[in-house]
């Protein structure tokens, strides 16, 4: 007699495991230049995931920054650009700030996201030697952040006048700026040509103090709209309607 197999037979035990198994994908390759990386700082460096285009992102240490950033320009990677340095507040993390630097090989086109951690009040070295075009990536950072480069050659502000209060991108700056009254004076004055009201004290007029009242110091900055054009008269006489 010939056997008879149902349709309906139960699965040995493993059978359904060992079929899942084939068909699930293998796991995808390590990036190249992350393997390198850690295979060179293996405690130095720590993954932190993939950008949106599934380029690598590490953490490395303020204290060795310079050594590893060194490492990535001038050896394997091959990392000649720094294309991108930004901070990141997180105000209530410790530490407070994150150095972001985005690389790129231009001979070999490829991407690479470092991050350091900057304490408030601290600082972490400048990248100016290793990539000159850091200069004024790192003053922007300055400027609006406050966080400090280490070794700068001219670590000043870049957009701000130096007498500035505070850092305008940190999350908690006021958003009606730290002196209303002193910017007021000092879009006055650069409206009106009396570049002296800026410098020393000055009782401002009553003028300025309604200019200072909230939500007009923008205004400052906007152009007269033009005066309404006269409607030319229409051959009867009349101006014309409009």
């Amino acid at each position: 007699m010939a056997d008879e197999t149902s349709d309906n037979a139960p699965e040995t035990p493993g059978e359904g495991a060992a079929a899942e198994a084939e068909e699930a994908p293998a796991p995808a390759p390590p990036h190249p230049v992350l393997s390198a990386l850690q295979a060179r700082f293996p405690d130095a460096c720590r993954p932190e995931g993939e950008d949106t285009a599934g380029n690598p992102i590490v953490r490395v240490g303020a204290d060795d920054l310079i050594e590893v950033l060194s490492w990535l320009r001038d050896d394997g990677t091959r990392f000649d650009f720094l294309s991108d340095q930004t901070v990141i507040d997180w105000t209530e993390r410790q530490p407070r700030f994150d150095v972001v630097y985005h690389l790129y090989s231009i001979a070999r086109n490829h991407f690479l996201t470092v991050k350091t951690g900057c304490a408030d009040g601290e600082g972490v070295p400048t990248v100016c030697d290793i990539w000159p075009t850091a200069n004024w990536h790192e003053r922007e950072a300055y400027d609006l952040y406050g966080v400090e480069f280490l070794g700068h050659p001219e670590l000043e502000r870049i957009f701000l006048p130096e007498d500035w209060e505070g850092f305008p991108l940190r999350k908690d700056y006021p958003l009606e700026g730290p002196n209303l009254e002193l910017l007021t004076r000092q879009q006055a004055a650069f409206r009106g040509g009396r570049f002296d009201r800026i410098r020393g004290d000055y009782e401002m007029n009553e003028q300025e103090r309604q200019m200072a009242s909230g939500g007009v110091v923008g205004a400052l900055w906007t152009p007269e709209p033009p005066a309404p054009e006269t409607p030319e008269p229409s051959e009867g006489g009349e101006p014309a309607d409009s």
